[in-house]
């Protein structure tokens, strides 16, 4: 059903029932004094749904990548809460974000996410 001026159809009813409120751990890294990087953490706060990327989905990664765990981003609303290179943490783990479907017109954004490394550990 169509139901709002921009024509597209709004996702909200087919994802009622399917979303969960999810927190991830947006990480922001800035240059302070001398140089050093700082990182700054901020919590967000969102309806959505995770679930592992598809096999399919994942052979049209890059090869050296496609070992990594993958995760499938759906997030509700109009605003775009992650954006491509972003560093996260999510369920105690480090990702970053490696894709963006924008799909606000129809109400939700879509994420690739990869498990990150940092100094040589996954």
């Amino acid at each position: 059903m169509i139901s709002n001026p921009n024509g597209m159809p709004q996702m909200s009813a087919a994802f009622a029932g399917w979303t969960q409120k999810i927190t991830m751990v947006i990480i922001n890294q800035g240059v302070v004094d001398d140089g050093f990087i700082n990182d700054s953490e901020k919590k967000i706060t969102f309806q959505g749904t995770i679930q592992p990327l598809s096999e399919e989905a994942i052979k049209l990664k890059p090869e050296g990548q496609r070992s990594f765990k993958w995760l499938d981003v759906h997030c509700m609303g109009k605003k775009m809460i992650l954006k491509k290179d972003d560093k996260i943490i999510y369920d105690g783990q480090r990702y970053k974000v490696m894709a963006f479907g924008d799909w606000t017109l129809n109400n939700y954004s879509e994420y690739h996410i990869c498990q990150d490394y940092q100094d040589g550990t996954v």
